[in-house]
């Protein structure tokens, strides 16, 4: 689910020469439960469940139903499902 798989950031390179950034996706479970890695080998299936999803919300910006959970509160406002959509169909 989405609580067994954690997620951080982190700058790379100077903030001024763009917005370059990491994602770090970790296993939750103590020792790992090998979850970042089926992700990692059936990422096209990740990236397009995730624009599925973000696509078809029919809220404003973000809800509870598509990217809001209670550990990215601090980002709610920041939260947006069409960039999102947007961006996982560039890639």
């Amino acid at each position: 689910t989405a609580y067994d798989i954690g997620v951080s950031w982190r700058w790379l390179g100077q903030k001024s020469a763009g917005p370059r950034t990491e994602i770090i996706l970790y296993d939750l479970t103590p020792g790992g439960a090998g979850f970042v890695e089926e992700a990692l080998n059936n990422w096209a299936d990740v990236t397009s469940a995730s624009k599925t999803i973000c696509e078809k919300c029919t809220c404003v910006a973000a809800c509870y139903d598509c990217l809001k959970n209670y550990s990215n509160q601090a980002y709610h406002e920041k939260l947006n499902r069409i960039g999102i959509a947007e961006f996982l169909s560039r890639s």
